[in-house]
């Protein structure tokens, strides 16, 4: 059986950490799988053990915590991983090093977002952990080329497996009223929605911005938030400010996601940056109308007026303008997200996105089996 080892700062729900499960539970009859978590557990470490793998802890005090490389060591040491895949940046020069400390036969790295924060100290931790991979897996074209470009990499080394979804599960069967009401939002609205976490990259000044456009425009729009994060009281101060608050609902838990996804009228993404945003995959499953902004790998999911809405400024009078269009033009609205959903469903599912690490994982042990003989 084949030993994968992946090394991530935690399993907290996060969009990087749903695809890891996703990957997991598709490995998981014939994988042996551990996770390495270094800094905590997180809320899906159960859905991991669920599946059969091994969950620890090897807390690291910050990326120049020089034990960590050696705590990896002892852990790859005692079980023999056949590979090493990390996710998201901070810890993969200490794992590279500890996987070639001890002989792992395959080292991979991921890329799955525009990493524009990255300083020259990052981008120099990070060419360094570059020498010692087989192969970096981005999640879409964009976050691959930004990569090359940035961390000045050989683009042979890089691989692009975009993120894949399970489309049933955000089909609901409530009525979208049904949700509405449970949500006190006014019944004769169109209701335009934002699935996000409160983060600066996410944008949620330009959608209240594009909210007290639209609001000006017409009576008949009502905005719903759904997420949580540090600027979650900031943005709602806004809101207040602007004298929106009676237009808005803000939702915290995910739990009800494929219901509110049902009754958005229209679904916005707002992201200054995105690798491949699951947001955008999910409300077009659930056969949502999608408005976002052209960033990252947003465009490789959404063709402008065929499958989606694309919107090229961050002013907000543009995001008012696309989404009017759809409320506007509800046949073209509908034929969109019929096309978009059927788009999903055709180029990434999970069984897909699996199946292209199988082959991978395959093609990559074959390869080190050669090079070792």
């Amino acid at each position: 059986m084949i030993r994968v080892c992946y090394v991530i700062p935690s399993l907290s729900v996060g969009g990087t950490e749903r695809q890891l499960i996703y990957l997991m539970r598709g490995l998981a009859r014939d994988h042996e799988l551990t996770v390495l978590c270094t800094h905590r557990a997180g809320t899906l470490a159960g859905d991991a053990r669920r599946l059969g793998a091994f969950v620890h802890v090897i807390r690291a005090w910050g990326s120049w915590d020089i034990t960590l490389r050696h705590k990896i060591a002892r852990y790859f040491r005692a079980h023999r991983p056949d590979f090493l895949h990390t996710f998201l940046f901070g810890f993969d020069l200490a794992a590279n090093r500890a996987a070639q400390d001890t002989g792992v036969p395959v080292i991979i790295s991921s890329r799955r977002q525009l990493a524009t924060w990255k300083k020259p100290r990052h981008i120099r931790i990070q060419k360094r952990a570059n020498r010692l991979v087989d192969c970096i897996v981005a999640n879409s074209q964009a976050v691959a080329d930004f990569a090359i470009e940035q961390e000045s990499a050989a683009r042979d080394l890089f691989r692009v497996i975009p993120n894949g979804i399970e489309a049933d599960a955000f089909l609901s069967d409530t009525e979208p009223q049904q949700t509405r009401l449970r949500f006190s939002i006014p019944h004769h609205t169109h209701v335009i929605g934002i699935v996000a976490n409160f983060s600066p990259v996410k944008d949620h000044v330009l959608f209240v911005e594009t909210a007290k456009e639209l609001a000006g425009r017409r009576p008949d729009v009502h905005f719903l938030m759904v997420g949580a994060g540090p600027l979650r009281k900031p943005v709602e101060r806004m809101i207040e400010d602007e004298g929106l608050t009676a237009r808005f609902t803000r939702v915290t838990t995910l739990g009800e996601l494929r219901d509110l996804y049902a009754a958005m009228s229209v679904s916005v993404l707002c992201s200054k940056s995105e690798g491949f945003p699951n947001v955008v995959m999910e409300s077009m499953a659930a056969g949502t109308p999608v408005v976002a902004a052209s960033v990252g790998g947003v465009a490789e999911l959404i063709e402008d007026g065929v499958t989606g809405r694309l919107v090229t400024s961050r002013d907000p009078r543009d995001f008012a303008d696309a989404i009017e269009r759809v409320l506007n033009h509800p046949e073209e609205g509908r034929a969109m997200a019929e096309r978009g959903a059927r788009f999903v469903r055709d180029h990434f599912s999970v069984e897909r996105m699996v199946s292209s690490y199988r082959s991978l994982y395959a093609e990559l042990l074959a390869e080190s089996v050669r090079k070792g003989a």
